[in-house]
């Protein structure tokens, strides 16, 4: 790792494995498809969050402070994670949640509450245009209460927690090396572009050419996207004096997956959580990486990706949310219910 790594404090079942989808590249035609799993990195935490919540629940204890605060939506993989961090290190935890959740909670709601969450619910508008006022009096209740909040955003895609996929990159560049791979196409899902932006200062402080990252933005459009990673890399790259440098030629996407929008989902999107599922047995979720596979999906059977060279689908995981959304994923989207 590069000498400014900060302290963390380790969470994850790490490394999470690398696996080739044997039947799904016969499906799509002898492809070579393969799979890192990051939605193994623990029952409780499954996903990519928690590898950026390992620095930011370390810094938190490191200054003292007893809640972690963040935002997300009802379903939030995010927000799950930080409430099941805390449970496991003996922290508070405030959930921001916008829109307010249903009153029966479901999915990764559930899993909030069941983990001693605190929820503060906003109507999306009204959080959107007040977020850092809203954020302020949040950490100011806490603080009249005897507590000392630490704030994290969505995502925990703020400096400190790119550094959960600089370490990734680290970790999948030996498994590439050890199942004889030379080069590979890398294809994530991008929302709040900390596990991208990581990854991204992850290549070239490691060295890693060979890896090639593609991004498929799930909410927003790729010029928000390519402001967003910009300004976070080079914010990391600043405040740990990295020894890198980015510029806008160096990000790129695969576009055309978000839909309607954030967490709408689409016919596409659950057809490809369907072949994932009937072919290997593994579940995607219908906000982040359904869409995303269904962008991987067209890359190889257009011949993009997983011909000249492996192609692998970093599942970042989701799967709680699968269960706020039963009868979407047996019916389809506009299908029989």
């Amino acid at each position: 790792m590069a000498q400014h790594e900060p302290r963390r404090t380790p969470l994850a079942l790490l490394p999470t494995p690398l696996m080739k989808l044997e039947r799904l590249s016969r499906e799509l035609g002898g492809a070579d498809v393969w799979m890192k799993r990051d939605d193994l990195t623990g029952i409780e935490f499954t996903g990519n969050k928690v590898r950026k919540l390992e620095y930011v629940a370390a810094d938190a204890i490191d200054a003292g402070c007893d809640t972690l605060v963040t935002e997300g939506t009802p379903q939030s993989n995010h927000c799950r994670a930080t409430a099941a961090v805390c449970a496991r290190l003996g922290l508070r935890c405030t959930l921001l949640l916008r829109p307010p959740a249903p009153v029966q909670p479901q999915g990764n709601h559930l899993l909030d509450v069941l983990f001693g969450a605190e929820t503060r619910s906003y109507e999306r508008p009204d959080f959107e245009a007040r977020r850092d006022e809203i954020v302020a009096e949040v950490l100011e209740d806490l603080r009249r209460a005897g507590h000392t909040g630490r704030f994290t955003p969505m995502g925990s895609s703020e400096p400190l927690g790119c550094w959960g996929y600089i370490r990734a990159l680290a970790e999948l560049v030996e498994q590439v090396r050890d199942a004889n791979i030379s080069a590979c196409d890398v294809v994530l899902a991008i929302s709040s572009g900390g596990t991208y932006c990581g990854l991204l200062l992850g290549k070239w402080l490691h060295k890693a050419a060979h890896v090639n990252l593609w991004p498929v933005p799930v909410s927003d459009d790729v010029p928000h996207h390519t402001r967003a990673t910009l300004d976070l890399c080079r914010r990391t790259i600043e405040q740990y004096e990295l020894p890198v440098s980015i510029d806008e030629s160096m990000v790129r996407f695969i576009d055309g997956y978000v839909g309607e929008g954030y967490a709408i989902p689409y016919n596409e999107d659950i057809r490809a959580i369907n072949l994932l599922a009937h072919t290997e047995g593994i579940m995607l979720d219908p906000v982040y990486t359904g869409k995303a596979f269904a962008g991987f999906l067209d890359a190889v059977r257009d011949g993009r990706l997983g011909r000249e060279r492996p192609a692998i689908f970093l599942h970042t995981g989701g799967v709680f949310s699968d269960f706020a959304w039963p009868r979407l994923l047996l019916g389809g989207v506009g299908g029989d219910e």
